[in-house]
């Protein structure tokens, strides 16, 4: 009846672990949380335990329980969000921790008589199963960057820009098209507009663009109906629950002011800068440039991103970015990834 419970208790454990890890859809966490189920089941059946191997069993399983419980309360109250490796390193720690004293308890030599350490190691495996499953059932991953690729082209009907090579199957991909003067800009197939703006007296206009990276992605390709100054980037980010661009904002020379971003520590936000004229951007800290294209000639263009990472101490702060030489005019989209 023990090994019985004991193998219920395992399965029960790996499956906790797995949640934790906010691994739910990986088939590689379900694999790696079945060997362990398996490794057990098998220790359980066949190792009779001393003692005193028991007790080390035990309470090297409590120990770890215990750097658990402490990296879950550092993504739940200190950090509150998750990256790609601590996900994975919370749920390994909470399940091997658990199945170490299911371990050291079952696999003893006869039914073990309750000791304070069984009892401490029992409550601390169950204290951060059950932090770890709340924390990666509530706790965000932070939106993150994966690669960027970008180009230009003059007196051109085409651009054709390269899926970032970093880019994973699911990652969500923005791109920003700049065309002079007037027109619209044709996004390929797959493509979504997500806000098009025009520059101050139709010098020019930049559109937003988002899809989802599959692993056959190609080149996303942009068309223009006429002959025109085309400069564009696109960027890859993973753990985006959702893409709006809830702003923009145009001029002509001086600082370029965007749109300020929501008050929300869990979101990145994107600058996108296209403006005419060829200049560098000097971003302010937090934020830094991702990328900047020019086409180098009198009067022609520049595009640039700039980004904003999540938990800045001030979301909402209004954004001043000051460009090395006049771009007149020019116009800033304002993108937010939301953590999912």
């Amino acid at each position: 009846m023990r090994k019985t419970v004991a193998m219920i208790a395992a399965v029960v454990v790996a499956v906790l672990a797995v949640v934790s890890a906010g691994a739910l859809a990986s088939p590689i966490a379900w694999a790696a949380a079945a060997v362990l189920v398996v490794a057990t089941a098998a220790a359980v059946a066949t190792l009779s335990l001393t003692p005193a191997v028991q007790r080390v069993v035990v309470a090297l399983g409590a120990l770890i329980a215990l750097a658990g419980i402490a990296l879950a309360i550092v993504e739940l109250g200190v950090r509150g969000y998750r990256t790609a490796s601590s996900a994975p390193l919370l749920g390994l720690l909470v399940g091997v921790g658990g199945l170490l004293v299911v371990v050291g308890v079952a696999a003893a030599r006869s039914a073990p008589t309750p000791t304070a350490l069984w009892g401490i190691a029992a409550v601390v495996a169950a204290v951060a199963l059950v932090l770890g499953v709340v924390a990666g059932t509530t706790v965000p991953y932070l939106p993150l960057s994966r690669a960027i690729s970008y180009t230009s082209a003059d007196n051109a009907t085409t651009l054709r820009l390269d899926v970032p090579g970093g880019a994973k199957s699911g990652d969500v991909l923005v791109a920003q098209v700049f065309r002079s003067g007037a027109g619209e800009i044709h996004p390929s197939a797959g493509w979504t507009v997500l806000r098009t703006t025009t520059l101050p007296g139709g010098t020019g206009s930049v559109s937003l663009f988002t899809s989802t990276a599959t692993d056959a992605s190609g080149p996303a390709t942009f068309t223009v109906d006429t002959p025109a100054t085309l400069l564009g980037g696109v960027g890859a980010w993973s753990h985006v629950a959702a893409v709006t661009a809830p702003g923009e904002a145009t001029g002509s020379g001086g600082a370029i002011t965007p749109v300020p971003a929501p008050d929300d520590h869990s979101t990145q936000v994107l600058y996108f800068v296209a403006g005419t004229g060829v200049a560098d951007l000097t971003p302010p800290e937090p934020l830094s440039d991702a990328w900047v294209v020019k086409v180098d000639n009198v009067v022609k263009a520049t595009t640039s991103l700039v980004t904003r990472p999540a938990l800045s101490d001030d979301p909402a702060a209004p954004v001043s970015l000051t460009p090395s030489a006049p771009l007149a005019p020019w116009a800033v989209q304002t993108v937010v990834l939301q953590a999912d």
